[in-house]
């Protein structure tokens, strides 16, 4: 009986586990139209991500893994290991950025003496919270930190940013409510690797052509996963305004395809992607499902490298 018990006790803490929020939708503003999720210990615990990694050009894998060892020796920071899990959230347009929320193991002593040793350095208090500033060359903008709890940094390019989401997090000013559809995103699953939602999408788009698709959708939920060894799948949903609006959003998706497939003696490897969507319609629900078996992505992987070496 007891061990019956103890079997049962573990097999419900397995459930939750799988089934855990590594965000609480209440931790991000309660003005949040979108978040993209990566779920990095899901990603290097998955035979298919290791293999399409091992794919990469030996070069270039091996500037990657210097610019690694670089960011370690210089911060103490394992990127692979020590940042578990990321959320990019955001209030209005994506090309304006949002607030970068890592998860994970970081020494702040240690982060926080060499950012004091950067270019521009500036601390400011807020609410007994340490926000730290300094000059990032490579882009040529301001950057801000904060270490809002044990286990936690936020990032973004804007100081107000930063000070909303500490209030957010702190409980002086509301958060995302527990039924928004945004929580959806950080349901965490093995196979779960990146996760992007929006609501009012057209807002979020702005003027960007190549998003005009999405001008009338009111929501979008796109997610990547890695299915065991053999077959990395993207679920992609927009909800339109209208029944209508949805059927024109499948028409225009329709026909992105059959160009793609139209173009395939230019662009094969697109072609061959474009032949394993497949684009269906539910009243003011649009789906597309992409399943892209191991073969597949090995052969276009390979295709690339080689119109890039010629």
């Amino acid at each position: 009986m007891l061990k019956r018990t103890l079997i049962t006790a573990n097999c419900l803490v397995f459930a939750l586990v799988l089934s855990s929020y590594a965000v609480d939708a209440k931790e991000l503003s309660g003005k949040t139209s979108w978040v993209l999720t990566a779920d990095l210990k899901a990603a290097n615990a998955s035979p298919l991500i290791k293999f399409i990694s091992e794919q990469i050009a030996p070069e270039k894998r091996e500037q990657a893994e210097a610019k690694l060892a670089s960011v370690q020796a210089m911060f103490g920071i394992d990127l692979l290991n020590d940042i578990e899990y990321i959320v990019l959230a955001g209030t209005g347009r994506a090309e304006k950025g949002g607030v970068a929320y890592a998860y994970g193991k970081f020494d702040q002593q240690r982060l926080t003496t060499i950012l004091a040793g950067a270019d521009k350095y500036v601390s400011v208090q807020h609410e007994g919270m340490t926000v730290h500033s300094w000059f990032d060359k490579d882009d040529g903008k301001q950057k801000y930190v904060s270490f809002a709890r044990p286990g936690l940094v936020l990032l973004a390019d804007r100081q107000d940013l930063v000070k909303e989401a500490l209030d957010v997090l702190a409980g002086r000013k509301a958060g995302l409510s527990a039924d928004s559809p945004l929580s959806k995103a950080f349901q965490r699953t093995p196979e779960n690797i990146i996760s992007i939602y929006a609501c009012g999408v057209s807002s979020i788009v702005g003027e960007e052509p190549k998003a005009a698709i999405l001008k009338r959708a009111e929501g979008m939920a796109l997610r990547i996963r890695a299915s065991g060894e053999e077959a990395l799948n993207a679920d992609l949903s927009v909800t339109a305004d209208s029944t209508e609006t949805a059927q024109q959003i499948q028409q225009a998706l329709l026909g992105v395809q059959a160009l793609t497939l139209l173009q395939a003696a230019q662009s094969p490897e697109s072609a061959a992607l474009a032949g394993q969507a497949k684009i269906t319609m539910d009243g003011k629900a649009v789906g597309v499902t992409l399943s892209l078996p191991k073969s597949l992505i090995e052969k276009t992987l390979r295709s690339y490298q080689e119109r890039d070496n010629q």
